[in-house]
């Protein structure tokens, strides 16, 4: 048998070769991806990376290196990853290992045995495992084989130099252990990629995905929608591919870009937190599940997500980014005759409903931040709280101005002012609705992030639809919150008349969920399954996570309106 630390010598030797057959800038930093084989039954596999760094001179007991050791929630492969070695021009480097403090999102630093002289080579293999992961809902950054490939965003496994030096980035792949017809993408383009001068870091803001992909178009350019998804998933992604490749170019005229960007779609599976996805570097990773297979509801998704190309900002907090999103979601695939006004409705009251019976929505902004993974009500709240505030500042804008002016206004100036480097913070946001409203917009913003109630008028959402109230249950757990995050989730603070404890469920019960929390509270019908350990027997305990009654803000379609005049 071959000594593992041969076969790891091997390894290095034979990725650098692969590098070495490429011509980077000089100074480029090097990145080579190299999938091995995927073990689609076992839900298994490694992804091997090479990186050269040039010039990485550092003293002795320097951090060359780092990657977050859990990133919102998601681990990533710092615990994990195997055969780590490093050289550089003056041979074998030995590295250690520096943790920072434990915290929502915290790093792990390599620290130099020696001096680092020249070139730092660095190579690790990554662990490919589609178990559901222990920390339960978060976003789907992490490595998962389908189809007989891999796909994952970058910052839950590529290591980057330590600082924010800028530099040219050569990525390369490295595809023959995933057979003849294996293709490799990512937010940057097809295939192999060499990126301008920039920040390392922009490596973790992007997707990846490598193995005999499907794509929509079959042809792909450089500029525009593009998709791709690996192994077959319960429904054909094409129509809807094509519905969100029409609706980008439609949007790109909206925000009145000068020419339609790249934006690349990625589809997979998602055990924990079907339906939602993440938002990166002009691309988005989509995820379908059993809670969510209808291609018509992962619509809205796609809607808002796309929205983020243009709209993403420097803001504080997410109530602009996603409140927008939220927004707009459905109100610009309306206007593009995309959707019909049942659609658009139907959307607008998923989002009323959740926020107004949601019990903690008068939390301050302040706070969404620290507690936004302990608690699904508070998590939810930059959409919803966001989306209503822009409802209220749309309608009062739109009265000011008789009609002249519109929410539209403020935010294709914001991105303007992004797409040509002008500031584009909160002092220039405030400056926008002051100059529209005066004093009242100023209040109006401040009352939204003290957590005051949002509620636009009746007319703000157009003439097709009135304000009404209908009664709900609120989204209740029956037990705390914070009692399901971490690797182990117990039981604690039960309330003894809760759907919950009249269930079965007891205080110090440890449990697993393999749902996303944000779509059970969004949906006040969708019932609860928690599988329980309790006395070495586990089980599962399923429920309706509802409490009191009460009413809730809704929109209703006026009668006799025209569909014509519906999209505002």
């Amino acid at each position: 048998m071959t000594p593992k630390p041969l076969i790891r010598t091997l390894l290095a030797i034979a990725a650098a070769a692969a590098l070495a057959a490429f011509a980077p800038a000089p100074g480029a930093f090097e990145v080579l991806i190299a999938p091995q084989h995927m073990d689609q039954a076992k839900g298994r596999g490694a992804v091997d990376i090479t990186l050269r760094i040039p010039a990485a001179d550092a003293p002795a007991g320097a951090a060359v290196l780092n990657l977050g050791i859990v990133i919102a929630n998601t681990d990533t492969v710092a615990n994990t990853l195997t055969g780590l070695s490093a050289s550089d021009d003056a041979g074998p480097l030995p590295l250690s290992v520096k943790d920072d403090p434990p915290a929502i999102e915290y790093e792990r630093h390599w620290i130099a045995g020696r001096d680092v002289k020249g070139t730092l080579t660095v190579h690790y293999r990554a662990p490919v495992d589609d178990t559901p992961p222990a920390r339960g809902s978060g976003p789907p950054y992490s490595l998962r084989t389908e189809g007989g490939g891999v796909s994952a965003v970058g910052n839950t496994f590529i290591l980057l130099p330590e600082g924010s030096r800028a530099r040219p980035i050569a990525l390369r792949w490295d595809l023959k252990a995933l057979g003849a017809n294996a293709k490799a993408t990512s937010s940057f383009g097809e295939g192999d990629v060499d990126l301008p001068s920039g920040p390392a870091a922009r490596l973790h803001r992007a997707l990846y995905m490598a193995g005999p992909m499907h794509r929509e178009p079959a042809q792909v350019k450089a500029t525009g929608f593009s998709a791709a998804w690996l192994g077959e998933p319960p429904f054909d992604p094409r129509p809807l591919m094509v519905w969100a490749g029409k609706l980008h170019s439609w949007m790109s005229g909206f925000f009145k870009d000068p020419a339609e960007p790249p934006y690349r779609v990625i589809l997979r599976y998602n055990p924990i937190n079907a339906g939602g996805g993440a938002a990166l570097t002009n691309s988005f990773l989509l995820t379908w599940g059993e809670t969510a297979k209808d291609p018509e509801k992962l619509k809205g998704t796609l809607a808002h997500e796309m929205i983020h190309t243009w709209t993403a900002t420097g803001l504080g907090g997410q109530w602009y980014a996603e409140g927008i999103a939220v927004h707009y979601q459905a109100l610009l695939p309306l206007r593009a005759g995309m959707i019909t006004p049942a659609d658009f409705l139907d959307d607008l009251n998923a989002t009323a409903r959740r926020y107004y019976t949601n019990a903690l929505n008068d939390t301050p902004d302040r706070e969404v931040g620290p507690r936004f993974w302990e608690d699904t009500r508070i998590r939810t709240l930059p959409y919803d709280r966001g989306a209503m505030y822009f409802a209220v500042l749309d309608g009062k804008i739109r009265r000011a101005s008789g009609g002249k002016h519109s929410l539209d206004d403020l935010i294709n100036e914001m991105v303007r002012r992004r797409r040509v480097g002008e500031p584009m913070n909160e002092t220039a946001w405030q400056e926008l609705i002051g100059k529209e409203l005066g004093d009242d917009g100023r209040k109006l913003h401040a009352d939204m992030l003290a957590g005051k109630l949002m509620l636009p008028e009746s007319g703000d959402f157009g003439p097709c639809f009135a304000r009404t109230t209908a009664k709900f249950r609120r989204f209740d757990l029956g037990f705390e919150a914070k009692s399901l995050v971490g690797d182990v989730k117990t039981i604690r603070d039960l309330k003894p008349d809760s759907e919950a404890a009249k269930a079965g469920l007891l205080n110090g019960d440890v449990v697993t969920y393999s749902v996303a929390m944000d779509s059970v509270q969004g949906d006040p019908k969708r019932m609860l399954t928690l599988k329980v350990t309790r006395g070495g027997k586990t089980f599962p305990i399923t429920y309706l996570p509802r409490g009191e009654t009460v009413d809730a803000y809704q929109w209703a379609r006026v009668a006799g309106a025209p569909d014509a005049k519906c999209a505002y």
